[in-house]
């Protein structure tokens, strides 16, 4: 395994875990997400994940037009980030973010199979 595809698995395991954690405080109403850090840390791991995503990619030779699986983690990504936004901004009721936050993740294991499998139906 390259250095960069465990820097990229690596970003990819603590964004989410950090989403997760998020997301139990977020429902809990814990005064820890007001802290900066809890701001700063994820997005911070977040442009790393990115990056070293769009250098695989490139160092790989893929494109979302040569690579169908790619393309489709592109659009889950930008679902996955809508969902972020309406279960910690976005939405007012705890139900709401409950839904959000739940079906983001959802999405973000549908991102991995992708990776996984390079098949965007998950069917072989």
């Amino acid at each position: 395994m390259t250095a960069l595809k465990l820097v990229h698995i690596s970003a990819a395991a603590l964004s989410f875990t950090l989403f997760f954690l998020r997301g139990v405080r977020l429902l809990r109403e814990s005064p820890v997400l007001r802290h900066r850090w809890t701001k700063i840390i994820p997005h911070t791991i977040d442009t790393v994940l990115l990056a070293s995503a769009i250098a695989l990619a490139w160092q790989l030779g893929y494109t979302p037009f040569n690579s169908p699986w790619l393309a489709a983690k592109i659009i889950a990504l930008l679902l996955y980030i809508g969902l972020g936004m309406l279960a910690f901004r976005f939405a007012r009721s705890r139900r709401a973010r409950l839904l959000a936050w739940l079906s983001a993740q959802a999405v973000f294991l549908y991102i991995v199979a992708a990776a996984l499998s390079h098949d965007p139906f998950l069917v072989g």
